[in-house]
């Protein structure tokens, strides 16, 4: 995991393809010792699978800052991920970090309803 501050934007790219408990650990530890960030965004490019207990961290994180936490890069697989848990309705998914940085193009779960003809 490498980490960029950026003003109080805080940057997490994770180098590895899955997210384990132990990453969620040392997450924890790094957003502990950033109080001062009011935005995270989290570079999941190299990312193809999430762990159960990342998406408890991060609603759990949503929770007591009050604020979403981004995420860019996102593979499809996740993303699908992301849609079957729920987690779209609580953070904020951009295409890539241009988008995060301009907080612009977001993408937007959609639920389509069919109408009962009267």
């Amino acid at each position: 995991m490498k980490l960029r501050d950026i003003g109080n934007i805080c940057i997490v790219d994770i180098c590895k393809e899955t997210i384990s408990q132990a990453d969620v650990r040392k997450l924890q530890k790094i957003l502990k010792e950033r109080p001062q960030a009011r935005r995270l965004g989290i570079n999941m490019r190299k990312v193809r699978h999430v762990d159960t207990s990342f998406f408890s961290f991060i609603k759990k994180w949503k929770e007591k800052r009050k604020t979403k936490a981004a995420f860019f890069n996102t593979e499809v697989s996740v993303f699908l991920q992301f849609y079957v848990s729920n987690m779209d309705s609580f953070v904020n998914i951009y295409l890539d970090k241009s988008d995060f940085y301009n907080d612009k193009r977001v993408i937007v779960r959609r639920r389509f309803k069919l109408l009962k003809s009267a």
